[in-house]
């Protein structure tokens, strides 16, 4: 059985790490409602950030180069993975125990939805949303 979490109003890195943990303890996890996550921060760092990122390319030939997605729930992916171990073959057995999705599929919306308190997002900071930065950064899904 797979341990479902809702997203939504929760804080990215802390979040990252707590699914991190429970998969290299042996644990399949499931995030939901990706879109709902926040990152913490002033809107224009985290915007400029996430352009840099998406925009890097090798001059020569432009299709080389990092790729980064548009797209919540594959952001989220990869925040996890950077808190994943190093060594690839580790990493990449680990890895295949995480599925994200934007929304709440119809085979787990009959479950009870798993959501830490301790990590919730307080509206006294700044912070965006993972489907604002995808929306400007012209992420289609």
């Amino acid at each position: 059985m797979a341990m479902v979490i809702d997203g939504k109003g929760l804080v990215s890195g802390r979040l990252a790490s707590k699914v991190a943990k429970a998969m290299i303890k042996g644990e399949n996890v499931v995030v939901v409602n990706a879109e709902g996550i926040v990152i913490v921060g002033n809107k224009e760092s985290i915007i400029a950030k996430f352009k840099t990122r998406t925009e890097a390319r090798v001059l020569s030939n432009p299709l080389y180069g990092p790729k980064y997605s548009r797209i919540p729930s594959k952001i989220f992916r990869r925040s996890v993975k950077g808190m994943l171990p190093n060594k690839s073959r580790t990493a990449e057995r680990i890895f295949k125990r995480l599925e994200v999705f934007n929304a709440v599929p119809k085979e787990f919306a009959a479950e009870k939805l798993q959501t830490f308190e301790d990590i919730k997002y307080n509206e006294r900071n700044k912070a965006m949303t993972l489907k604002e930065i995808a929306l400007l950064l012209g992420g289609k899904w």
